[in-house]
C-alpha cells in the first residue's frame, strides 16, 4: 500500500516524552521511519495512506503528547494513465474540504495541513483520486 509522509506536532519537553512518542508512533499499524524532534516539537513518519490514524492520535492525546488537532501530510502522486490533471481545480477542491488547508501540488506530490483524523485522510485520498491522480 502507498505511504504518505506525516508530520505530527507533539509535546516533548523531556527525553522520556520523546521516547514515549517514538514508541507510540512506531507501534502504530502502518507507520515506519519514525523520528521525533523534541526541539521542533514534531514527530515525522511514513504512514500507510490513507490508513486509520485515529488509534495513534488517541494514544498521543491520552498521554498529553499531541498538541494540535492537525498534521501535515505529503503524498507522492502521478497522473493516472491518459489523465490530464488540472492543478487549479485540484487545489480548489482540496482547499474547499472542511478538513484541509494549505494544499499544494507540484506535479509529483500533494501536500496539505489536515485534521488529525482518519476521516480527513480518507477525504484527502478520495479527492486526490477524483482529480485523476494515482498514488505512488
Amino acid at each position: 500500500m502507498p505511504a504518505a509522509a506525516l508530520t505530527i506536532p507533539v509535546n516533548v519537553r523531556t527525553p522520556a516524552q520523546a521516547s514515549d512518542v517514538a514508541k507510540i508512533v512506531g507501534a502504530a499499524a502502518g507507520s515506519s521511519d519514525v523520528a521525533v524532534d523534541s526541539t521542533a516539537g514534531k514527530a515525522t513518519l511514513r504512514y500507510e495512506f490513507p490508513g486509520d490514524i485515529d488509534p495513534l492520535m488517541r494514544k498521543l492525546y491520552e498521554r498529553g503528547l499531541a498538541n494540535s488537532a492537525t498534521l501535515a501530510v505529503s503524498v507522492p502522486v502521478q497522473a493516472a494513465d491518459g489523465v490530464a490533471v488540472r492543478s487549479a481545480e485540484l487545489l480548489a477542491g482540496l482547499d474547499a474540504a472542511p478538513s484541509v488547508s494549505n494544499a499544494a501540488y507540484d506535479g509529483k506530490t500533494v501536500s496539505a495541513t489536515i485534521a488529525a483524523a482518519t476521516e480527513a485522510l480518507n477525504d484527502l485520498h478520495a479527492r486526490i483520486v477524483a482529480a485523476g491522480l494515482a498514488l505512488r
